[in-house]
């Protein structure tokens, strides 16, 4: 890899600034400086900046998006995307497993590895989702046979696995598991079983979980989390 390419990866910077601090000296591989940007790096190299050294990117990533954040990698409309939200991990060479929409928020994985990606979004794995979905209206007590029953809308029939129910006043939130990833599923789903909702954070995407990961946060995948992912 090109040594501009990888001190970019490294640290999250463009490949302009990379190109500067190399050819300023400030870089060194193997603890050799080196001031050629197209210099190959093999591996395993040691990179330094400034003489702290620079770990390996991360190769796979959890990532809170925000509400209102575009699942996109910039916006002809000028809307905030994840070009701007999470621009350290598009640095490292990274991209976004599938989408989750504007007004959703939650768990969104970031991977290096796009036949692992086509794989978690390929159907057939029935990877699950699981999402917390904050409804107005009365819960109905067969909410559970009505999911796994399926559910016609606009789409097609969905089917979805209900994990929780906590209901309070004239609503409450209903945690739910699919394998499907169609748009704007989960809301179609319970809209049309009067229950609209209101706010949809992701949870979980089959063995990782969000937890306490606050907001435009992001945090590497545990080694067990990713052989999970690979085994699903």
């Amino acid at each position: 890899m090109r040594l501009e390419k990888d001190l970019a990866k490294r640290s999250g910077c463009s490949r302009k600034q990379a190109r500067s601090w190399i050819r300023r000296g400030r870089v060194a591989v193997d603890g050799l400086v080196v001031r050629d940007p197209s210099t190959q790096t093999a591996p395993g190299a040691e990179l330094a900046l400034d003489g702290e050294a620079l770990v390996p990117p991360p190769v796979a990533v959890a990532f809170h998006k925000p509400e209102g954040v575009q699942c996109t990698v910039g916006d002809p409309l000028g809307r905030t995307s994840l070009q701007e939200t999470a621009a350290p991990l598009l640095a490292m060479g990274l991209h976004p497993v599938g989408r989750l929409d504007a007004d959703s928020e939650g768990l969104l994985l970031f991977l290096a590895d796009g036949q692992l990606t086509q794989r978690l979004l390929h159907p057939k794995h029935g990877v699950e989702k699981e999402y917390d979905a904050t409804v107005r209206g009365p819960i109905p007590e067969d909410l559970d046979e009505q999911l796994s029953a399926g559910v016609a809308t606009a789409l097609g029939v969905f089917r979805a696995r209900l994990v929780d129910v906590a209901s309070h006043g004239d609503g409450g939130v209903v945690t739910l598991a699919v394998t499907e990833g169609k748009h704007r599923m989960v809301r179609r789903m319970l809209a049309n079983l009067g229950l609209p909702v209101q706010r949809l954070v992701r949870r979980r995407l089959g063995a990782v979980e969000l937890g306490e990961l606050p907001e435009g946060s992001w945090r590497p995948l545990s080694p067990q989390e990713l052989a999970d992912l690979v085994g699903s």
